[in-house]
């Protein structure tokens, strides 16, 4: 049995430094699990990682010292059981918008009595073991507020037992307040702004953490305890576009 560090990282008030994989190849999983960064999610919402390449992705995860995470497609308690019993040691469960969606998603995390989640770890037993009480204990529970309803109802979700944190998804909040979709480093918009930053505050208030994709140094100075500096999609464009912008690049 391995302990979640990330969990870990979090309880002792350091903060964490995460990627995430939207494409569904292993050696990219791999690079990004040696690379030293705390966590890497593998995205099954957006990203391009179908049932079948979920395992071999999490077995490279193992390779390194990340903890495994997953951004299930929607918080359905199948599709978190099958994630977590593959090996993740969290997820990441999208588009909650009340404290009973995240009441939902805590349960399909964790086994009785604390949840709903049904026994059958497959490789999980690998990571955090076999014992229903000390899993319970080490996997986590992210929620996703993506929308104007969510903040409205942000203490009772953040205050929900079980949810370990709230990942922000600020261009669907964007768009769910009328702006368009954007990162949190091009906001500029107040209400969305302002929401954000409700959303960081009722997530201290409650002791959670609060997770987002943007600047590590930046976002961990407001108090983001979990930064995803950016995913393996994002990077390649990246560099594609500075090197059309570079001397002897393409014409």
């Amino acid at each position: 049995m391995s302990r979640n560090r990330l969990r870990d990282r979090l309880s002792e008030g350091r903060a964490a430094t995460g990627l995430s994989c939207v494409l569904g190849d292993a050696q990219i999983a791999e690079e990004f699990t040696v690379a030293g960064y705390d966590y890497v999610y593998l995205d099954q919402q957006h990203g391009l990682i179908p049932a079948e390449r979920l395992v071999p992705m999490l077995r490279a995860l193992a390779r390194g010292t990340a903890t495994p995470l997953v951004r299930v497609a929607g918080n359905d308690a199948t599709l978190i059981g099958q994630a977590l019993d593959a090996g993740a040691e969290g997820v990441i469960v999208p588009m909650v918008d009340t404290a009973g969606d995240a009441a939902r998603a805590a349960a399909a995390c964790r086994y009785f009595p604390d949840g709903t989640r049904s026994w059958g770890p497959v490789r999980a037993t690998h990571g955090l073991g076999g014992d229903p009480a000390t899993v319970n204990g080490q996997v986590m529970c992210l929620v996703m507020i993506e929308t104007a309803t969510a903040v409205d109802d942000v203490d009772a979700i953040v205050a929900t037992p079980g949810v370990d944190g709230v990942y922000i998804g600020p261009a669907d909040l964007s768009v769910s307040l009328g702006g368009a979709p954007t990162g949190i480093e091009a906001a500029t918009e107040p209400a969305l702004l302002d929401a954000v930053r409700a959303i960081r505050e009722a997530c201290a208030r409650h002791g959670k953490v609060t997770a987002i994709t943007g600047v590590p140094a930046t976002r961990h100075a407001e108090g983001f305890g979990m930064v995803t500096a950016g995913s393996d999609i994002g990077f390649i464009r990246a560099s594609l576009a500075a090197l059309a912008h570079t001397p002897g690049g393409p014409a």
